[in-house]
C-alpha cells in the first residue's frame, strides 16, 4: 500500500475521540461563522470502496478506493471577525476529474492514486445578526451544497457541477420574519482561482493560468453570482409547513480565453424535514438546475432535475437520489445525450462518530451505463 493510500487511515486513527460524541456541524454552506469565539473546527474523514459490476467497456469494471475528506478550521476573534478556511483531500472516482483522479480507467484496479490536497477555501469574515461579508478564496452559494443530498453517492452529483475555488468576495443580508421564516440574499463577485493555491500537493493538479481558460477565469471581477434562500418557518400561526427550507439562485460566469460566451445558471429548489417523533425522522427535497452556454460553449445548455429522500431511525439513515440529466446541443447531437443517475445507501453512525455504509449508483452519461455498489467508512468530529 503506498503512503498516500495511509493518509485518510491516519486522519481517522489520530483524532481524539473524545473530542465531541455528536457531529453538531451541519455543512451549512452559507459562510456565516457569527459568534464563535477562540479555535474551532472539524472533520470529515471519509473513505469509500466501490466495484464496478457492470459498465459499457470491460476495462471499466474494475475495484478502487478513494476519499472525499475535508478539515474546516477557524479562529473567531469575539466581535463577529473570523478567519475560516477548508483543507481538502479529494480523490475521484473513475471518470470523474477536478483535476486529480478521475481519469479514465484502463482495466486496472485504482487505490487512492492521484488525490490531491488542497486549500479549498480560505476567507476573511465579517458576521452579525442581520449582515455580513467574507473575501479571499470561496465556493459561492448557489443551491445545494456537496452535503446537503442524501446517500454516500449523494455528494458526487452536486460535485458534477458545483462552481468552486472562486477568488473575490461577498456579502448577505438577513431579515427575520418570524412565523414567517429567516430568509437571506447572498451576492457575491469572483474570478477563477489563479493562485499558488489553486496547485496541490501529494498529487499536483497544476496552478490554474488565466491562459487556460474556462467560464470566470478573467482574473477580473466580472462573474457574480446572487441567492435567496429561507427556512425556520413556524406554522402554529401561518400555513407555511414548519421544517420547509427554500433557495433560488442565479449565477454569471464570464467568458474565458476561448470561450464562446458567458456561462449562466438559474436555479430553483427546496427541501421539507419532518420528525415523526423520537426515533423516526425524514426529508425530501427537490432541485433544477438550469445552465445556459455550458462552460461557454455558445450552442450547449444542460439541466439537472434532482429528486432526493431520506429517512432516519435512530443512528440508522437510509438516504436515495434520482437525477435525470437534460442536455440540449444542436451543433453537436452527440454531445447532447441526456443522463440519468441513481444512488441509494444505508449508514449506521455510531456515538463516537464514526459511520459505516453501503450503497448502490447508477448512471447513464453519454449513453454509456456504469454501475457500482460500494462501501463507506468515515469518521466526524467537531471541536
Amino acid at each position: 500500500m503506498s503512503r498516500l493510500s495511509l493518509i485518510p487511515l491516519f486522519l481517522i486513527a489520530s483524532l481524539p475521540v473524545s473530542a465531541l460524541a455528536e457531529d453538531k456541524h451541519d455543512h451549512s454552506h452559507d459562510h456565516s461563522h457569527g459568534g464563535q469565539t477562540g479555535f474551532y473546527g472539524h472533520l470529515d474523514a471519509v473513505i469509500l470502496f466501490d466495484h464496478v459490476f457492470k459498465a459499457a467497456e470491460a476495462d471499466e469494471e474494475i475495484n478502487e478506493a478513494y476519499t472525499h475528506s475535508h478539515f474546516e478550521f477557524g479562529y473567531g476573534f469575539g466581535n463577529g471577525l473570523s478567519i475560516n478556511s477548508n483543507i481538502q483531500l479529494e480523490g475521484e472516482p473513475a471518470g470523474h476529474d477536478h483535476g486529480g483522479g478521475g481519469n479514465a480507467p484502463d482495466g486496472s484496479n485504482r487505490y487512492f492514486e492521484d488525490t490531491p490536497l488542497f486549500v479549498r477555501s480560505l476567507t476573511a469574515n465579517y458576521d452579525s445578526e442581520h449582515f455580513g461579508g467574507y473575501i479571499g478564496k470561496f465556493d459561492p452559494i448557489l443551491g445545494f451544497g456537496e452535503h446537503d443530498l442524501p446517500g454516500i453517492y449523494g455528494y458526487q452529483i452536486v460535485d458534477d457541477y458545483i462552481v468552486r475555488e472562486r477568488i473575490g468576495f461577498g456579502g448577505y443580508g438577513r431579515l427575520d420574519a418570524g412565523n414567517y421564516g429567516t430568509h437571506r440574499v447572498d451576492i457575491s463577485t469572483f474570478f477563477a482561482d489563479t493562485t499558488f493555491l489553486s496547485n496541490s500537493i501529494l498529487y499536483e493538479r497544476g496552478r490554474t493560468r488565466e491562459a487556460d481558460g474556462g467560464v470566470s477565469n478573467t482574473e477580473d471581477f466580472s462573474s457574480f453570482s446572487i441567492a435567496v434562500t429561507g427556512s425556520d418557518f413556524y406554522s402554529l400561526n401561518s400555513n407555511i409547513p414548519e421544517g420547509l427550507s427554500y433557495h433560488l439562485a442565479y449565477s454569471n460566469q464570464a467568458a474565458g480565453e476561448g470561450d464562446d460566451t458567458a456561462e449562466k445558471r438559474y436555479i430553483v429548489g427546496g427541501q421539507y424535514r419532518h420528525i415523526f417523533n423520537a426515533d423516526w425522522s425524514g426529508r425530501v427535497l427537490a432541485e433544477i438546475v438550469h445552465i445556459n452556454h455550458l462552460n461557454g460553449e455558445e450552442p450547449h445548455d444542460r439541466t439537472y432535475n434532482t429528486l432526493g429522500t431520506e429517512l432516519s431511525y435512530g443512528s440508522w439513515t437510509f438516504g436515495s437520489t434520482y437525477t435525470f440529466v437534460n442536455n440540449s446541443n444542436p451543433v453537436e447531437p452527440d454531445e447532447a445525450q441526456n443522463g440519468r443517475i441513481y444512488q441509494a445507501s444505508l449508514a449506521y453512525t455510531f456515538d463516537i462518530g464514526i459511520t459505516v455504509g453501503a450503497g448502490y449508483k447508477y448512471q447513464l452519461e453519454e449513453g454509456e451505463k456504469n454501475h457500482r455498489i460500494g462501501a463507506l467508512v468515515g469518521y466526524s468530529v467537531a471541536f
